[in-house]
């Protein structure tokens, strides 16, 4: 089974919060009455025990919400589901991860964005939106991570891209024919600015 949960944050966030309304906005929209839930290759996604809602987290103690967010998805792997998480700021992937560790120690990361999110500390916070890569690479709680679309690299970030062999595959390399060969599991996280900005403007 597959379930999808929200996760309603952006405490973590350095520039703009707002991510934290996006979890029921995504819900709403692909529950919209303007579309279909037919998927690309015929699978019609609004037949009953395809997937299951699980709403979204309730994250009442924001000193604590990476225990709270690791502990739901721990939850939802202990019933066999592969859960999708909307989010909410990317700092949330780090406790999805180590969450998802103890279940596939040899996880592989597939990371669509156009910033690759491995300072080491980013505006005094170690677990700032834009470090969550570093915090799972440094804790060895991932086989590989490939990034795809990255087209902000500076200096400090390239030094920690070597540092944990990450496989960047920067925009202007991207290929649709791109094909990636893993013998593992693979987690995919999407950040949407790693979609051309004409396209996602906001």
């Amino acid at each position: 089974m597959i379930s999808i949960i929200g996760i309603p944050t952006d405490t973590n966030s350095s520039f703009m919060s707002g991510a934290s309304q996006a979890p029921p906005i995504i819900m709403r929209e692909f529950n919209s009455d303007a579309t279909n839930k037919f998927s690309e290759n015929g699978i019609d996604l609004g037949e009953e025990n395809i997937w299951i809602d699980r709403g979204n987290l309730t994250i009442d103690e924001p000193h604590n919400e990476f225990e709270l967010i690791s502990n739901a998805i721990q939850s939802e792997l202990t019933e066999n589901n592969f859960c999708i998480s909307i989010g909410g700021d990317h700092s949330i992937t780090y406790p999805i991860i180590a969450a998802h560790r103890k279940f596939f120690p040899k996880i592989n990361i597939v990371h669509f964005d156009a910033h690759p999110d491995l300072y080491d500390n980013y505006d005094n916070n170690p677990y700032s939106h834009a470090s969550p890569f570093a915090r799972i690479m440094e804790n060895d709680l991932a086989r590989s991570l490939t990034q795809i679309g990255i087209r902000t690299m500076n200096t400090l970030q390239k030094d920690q891209a070597e540092l944990y062999n990450v496989n960047v595959i920067t925009m202007d390399e991207f290929s649709s024919d791109l094909k990636l060969k893993f013998e593992e599991p693979v987690y995919i996280s999407i950040d949407l600015d790693g979609i051309d900005p004409a396209f996602a403007p906001g």
